[in-house]
Order: structure tokens, then sequence, then C-alpha cells
């Protein structure tokens, strides 16, 4: 093996990064990285996935458990899954001078190899069996074709490694904390706007000391007397952040900032990408607020944030400020890793600007053509990227890899202005049908028949057979135009299925576009999302003569949940006539009893059939008490606990169910 060590030496002193394949059987590969683990002396390791037996190491699917401070070294184990979203953040933690060693099957094998990751993208783990990745393929392709990259494989020579021959790179902070003009830069702006109640925007990509300089910029602010608040979409995003702030500083999820609003003279918002812009809007017309996102992340995508709130921030306050650090802080401007990692990833995914005019033609795009279309690829994923605030890698993977994926493209002189992204669902074998509806089984994927199964009481759902719009977008150059209907339009009549349906958080807007496109609402969630604060929405259009005949029945079923509980129909839409199935509340009662149906979907069910049906056995005064107080809109079983001296609310649930089964 040529001079490892010294190479390791040179990428510190020149504060770059690189990538090092190990590619071969499984044990093979783990041997090479312990012994040039050994020889390169790192002081900090992360190994993700398996390893052998007495290194420590973090399971692929827990990475965040490993963020949140750097490593000099990053082995990341393929044989236990090529989990996107697990390699870019970690590889965002990889310091100047790192390696990254990825351990993977022999480079010809690998987009055959059963990638444990694979099961993500399917309902059923056996369904992943002799599926053949295209996203590991385009991984190949990338790899081998960035010279500096090094690929080891077995039976190979070790790969020449050739010395950088940069200028010494050097991280070192100043006594503000800062490591270089931008970031010294921007804490100046960001404390000059706390004290004018200017908001800030601060963009970077990672790596760029952005979260770190929130913190000192907290630090500054609490020193002086100022109430500070950070928030963001979750508190690991903000680990960084508090991690660089001395004093203690307060955090609040969004949606919990916004429903008790604390006094404060600044609140700082963490990965504000992530966060829709309704929320953030909200923030920004309350607070004087910082807005830092990255840019091209893994917690969200930040194309979003810059073409929807950005604009709408301006309009709110005129006097905005916009930073933006492209200077790494973490690692040398002449690294390579981080532009390799962007490929990989499609990180710099962006549409391009629609055509001022021409002919729209509506097309169906397989992914064989992503695959040999790189360019179309990069297109197409930068418009998904815009119809969802938090997009990951792992998105990429979805639409090259997951089964039963259908995209439609919307080209206007060959360029993509439009797409839909679509999931067949449905249509699921008898038992796990029964076993879905009883609350025993919950399969991955399969979100509308599942939902109205499970949650909605429709013992039929799962017969049927959906396709569902993930993610439908228009460019925003090309927004107001009626594309998006045309393409609603468009899939109505190209879609084999019994329904066309869609589920999204109930915003006005969304719910006024699908009304004007005549989709029926059938189901809105209990709970609200912890991100978005709206409830979701589920909504179907009937393509074949079963499903016209069934829509209305759920619809009224639906409605009469809805009545009986007090609640309305989100977004002023026309009230469904409501109608009750007697043998469905039957049912639903039933299996809540003995099986594991949700009480709270089913509480309007329960409630008419006690009202219509004595029991077979009779109640104690204990159990009609709690069962009256149980069946009120709205009851909270945990406030029942304490209320009738339960354990808690899975207690509580128990004890109405053996109730429950008093009525059979």
């Amino acid at each position: 093996m040529t001079d490892w060590p010294g190479f390791c030496r040179q990428l510190q002193y020149t504060g770059e990064r690189r990538l090092l394949v190990l590619s071969g059987e499984e044990s093979w590969a783990q041997q090479q990285a312990q012994t040039l683990l050994a020889l390169s002396a790192a002081a900090s390791t992360l190994w993700l996935g398996d390893a052998p037996a007495g290194q420590p190491h973090c399971p692929t699917g827990k990475y965040h458990t490993a963020l949140g401070r750097e490593y000099q070294h990053l082995v990341f184990n393929a044989f236990s899954g090529l989990h996107p979203d697990a390699l870019g953040a970690a590889a965002g933690a990889l310091t100047a001078g790192g390696v990254l060693l990825l351990l993977c099957p022999p480079l010809e094998l690998w987009p055959g190899f059963a990638d444990p990751d694979m099961r993500r993208y399917v309902a059923l783990p056996e369904q992943a069996a002799g599926l053949t990745s295209r996203f590991i393929t385009r991984f190949i392709r990338i790899l081998q074709t960035d010279r500096h990259v090094l690929i080891w494989q077995q039976e190979a020579p070790f790969p020449p490694l050739a010395l950088s021959t940069g200028p010494l790179w050097q991280g070192l902070e100043d006594n503000r904390g800062c490591l270089n003009a931008q970031q010294r830069h921007a804490l100046a702006v960001m404390l000059h706007s706390a004290r004018t109640h200017t908001p800030v925007v601060l963009t970077a990509d990672r790596g760029r000391g952005k979260s770190s300089l929130l913190g000192r910029l907290a630090a500054r602010l609490l020193r002086a007397g100022k109430r500070v608040v950070l928030t963001a979409p979750n508190p690991g995003a903000a680990a960084q952040a508090l991690a660089h702030c001395p004093a203690p500083l307060p955090f609040m999820a969004p949606d919990a900032l916004l429903q008790a609003p604390p006094p404060a003279d600044l609140v700082l918002v963490d990965e504000a990408a992530a966060i829709p812009v309704p929320m953030l809007l909200t923030l920004a017309r309350r607070h004087c607020c910082v807005f830092a996102s990255t840019e091209h992340g893994y917690e969200g995508t930040g194309l979003g944030f810059a073409l929807k709130f950005q604009p709408a921030l301006a309009a709110l306050h005129p006097h905005w400020r916009k930073l933006h650090m492209d200077i790494p802080a973490r690692w040398s401007s002449t690294d390579p890793l981080e532009p390799l990692l962007f490929r990989l990833l499609a990180l710099n995914a962006s549409p391009p600007a629609p055509p001022p005019a021409g002919e729209l033609n509506i097309q169906w795009i397989s992914r064989q053509q992503l695959l040999h279309n790189d360019s179309l690829l990069l297109q197409v994923f930068g418009l998904l990227i815009l119809a969802h605030y938090q997009t990951r890698p792992g998105d990429l993977r979805q639409l090259l890899d997951a089964p039963d994926i259908s995209l439609a493209v919307v080209f206007s002189q060959q360029t993509p202005v439009a797409a839909a992204l679509l999931q067949r669902e449905g249509t699921l074998e008898q038992t796990l049908a029964d076993a879905i509806w009883r609350g025993q089984r919950r399969p991955r994927g399969h979100l509308l028949p599942q939902s109205l199964a499970f949650h909605g009481g429709q013992a039929q759902a799962c017969q049927f057979s959906y396709e569902r719009i993930m993610r439908i977008v228009v460019h925003p150059d090309s927004q107001q135009a009626g594309i998006g209907s045309q393409l609603v339009h468009w899939l109505k009549h190209n879609t084999q299925a019994d329904f066309l349906g869609t589920s999204f958080g109930a915003s006005p807007e969304l719910l006024a576009f699908w009304h004007r496109n005549r989709f029926k609402l059938v189901r809105t969630g209990l709970a609200t999302d912890g991100v978005s604060g709206l409830p979701a929405a589920m909504m179907l259009w009937p393509l074949s003569t079963a499903a016209q005949t069934v829509l209305p029945h759920w619809q009224g079923s639906f409605a009469a949940d809805l009545q009986d509980e007090g609640r309305n129909i989100p977004g002023g839409l026309p009230h469904p006539v409501p109608r009750v199935n007697e043998q469905q509340d039957r049912q639903r009662a039933h299996d809540l009893a003995f099986y594991h149906r949700d009480w709270h979907a089913d509480r309007p069910a329960l409630r008419r059939f006690v009202h219509r049906q004595p029991p077979c056995r009779p109640l104690d005064e204990q159990q009609q008490r709690l069962l009256q107080a149980a069946l009120m809109p709205g009851a909270d079983p945990v406030v029942l606990a304490r209320k009738f001296g339960h354990a808690g609310q899975k207690s509580v649930i128990s004890a109405l169910r053996r109730i429950m089964q008093c009525y059979f």
C-alpha cells in the first residue's frame, strides 16, 4: 500500500476531504477499512451500518443520533443499505482532512444487491426482493467519472494516491468566534438588525457555520439582556446553535411558538426551509426574526424557501436584509467531496426557467428515461422539490427505485414546467385488508386505503385501487395559468385505477384547488401536523363505475362522523348529506372491542351504536360513567385517566374495550 498516512496528513494540510470506495465482499471491505483507520490514527471516527465485532457503530437508520459533532473519518457500510439521507447528513459532519470510506458490493453486482434500504420504498419487505436499483446504477456512474474518487476493488491493487498541492488551510476562530470575513460580516449585520428590528434571511450550504453563528449571535444578545428564542423543525436541527450558545437559550417548536407566543426581542429560526411558508410569515408578522436556511439541505429544501417565502417577506418588510455565506467553515473551498455529494444526491437540482410561451405537451416519463437523461432527472426533481417543504435525498431514490411510482410531466418547448408524481395503492389481499381494518397491521405505504379503512371506517377501502398524487407542482413562473388543472384533467383521462386521490395539509388554497377540480373530500385528520399546523385532508376522484357508486356513501359516512363530533367541513367546501350505515357502525364497535381499532376515529360510530344497542351484559355504575364521558365529542383519554383513576391513556382505552365487549 502506498503512503496512506502521508496522504491523510496532506489532506489535513489543504483542508480537503476524499471518498474511498472499498468494493468487494463485506468482510474484506470491513477489514481494509479497519486497517486504513489504524494507519491514519484518526482521533474521531463515525461508523454507520454494520461493523466488525467490537467496533462502535451507529445503525444507518439512526444516523440522526450521531450528528451534532464533527468526525475526522467516516465509514459508511452500504451493505447495511445505501440510505441517501444518512450519507448526505453524515458526510456534512466530516471535517477537513477527513476521508469517507464507502463499503459496497462489487460495482458490477451492486445495483442488483439485496439492499436493505430498498425496504423503505415498498409496502412489504418481501416486495424488495429481486429489484434492481436505478439510484445505485446512477450512483456508480457518477463515482466512476469523478477523478477525485478513489476506488479499491477486491483482487485489484490499491488505487494511486494523488497528493493535493494546494496552500495551507487553517480554520482558526477570531475573538468573536468567526472563521472568515463572511461570518464576521453576517454577525455584524444580524446584531444591527436585532437592534433595529429588521428581519434577516441567512442562507448557506452545509458546513458554512450558519447554525454556530446563530448560537454566537444569541449569546451576544442574551449577555446584553435581550430576550431570544430559538425555533427549528425539530430539536436535532437546533443542536448546533444551542451548542454554540453558552447561555441558556430557550427552544420552542414552531407550532408551540405560534400557539403561545412568548415575549421575545428576537426569534431565531434555524432550518427555516423545512417550515411551511404560512408559518414563517406568521412568525415574521409577530416577531423580529432571523431566518436561517440550508440552501441544499437534508432537513428540507431551500428552493421553495427562496421562491415562495422571500418575496412574501419583502412585501411585509421592504427593508429586510439578505445574507449569504458560501465560504466553507469546516473544510477548504477546494474540497472535491461536497460537489460530488451534490451530484450523487441531486442537491443542486433546480428547474429551468420556463419559456415565455409555447404549446403544452403532457406525457408519462419512465424512470429508465430519467436514468439515461440526467439533465431531465435534475430538472424534474428540481420541480418536485418545489411541491413539498421537506424534500430529502431519499426522495430521489424513491423517484428512481420505488415500485408502482409513475411520473407525468408537462413540457413547454421541451422544458418541464409542471409535474405530478403518483403512487399506486390498494387492491390488498383480503387477509391483510382485514388486519389493517382491525388495527393489527400497518404496512408501509398504501396511505389512502389504509387511512380510509382504519381511521375513516370504510371497510371496503382496501379492495379498491388508487393512484395517489403524491406531489403536483407548477413552476412559479408558470402559475396562475391553469396548468395545474390541465394536468389534473389529463390524469383523470390517462390513469387506470378505481380512484385518483390525494392527501395534503388542508390549507384553504389547496382545498380550493382540488375542489375546483371536482375532487371529493372523504376524510380530514383528527390532529394537526406539528410543522405545518394543518390537519391532513384526503380527496378522491372516482374513475371506475364501482368507485362512482361507493364514493357518495363514503362522503355521507364521513359527513355523519363530522356532524356527530360537532366538527365542520374545512375550507368552506359543500357539506355532503350525512349517511349512517348501522351495519358498519356495529362492525366498528365490535372490532374496537375485540381488536385494535382507534377509539378517537370510531367515537361517532360508537356513540350511535351505544345509543341504539343496549348492552348484552349490564354495566356497573363506574363503567357507565366512564363510557358516557369517553363518548363525549373531543373527550381526551389522558383527562379521563386522571378523572377515573387509571394509570394513563392505554389503561383507559383497555377499560373502554372491555366495556364495549359487554355489547356483544
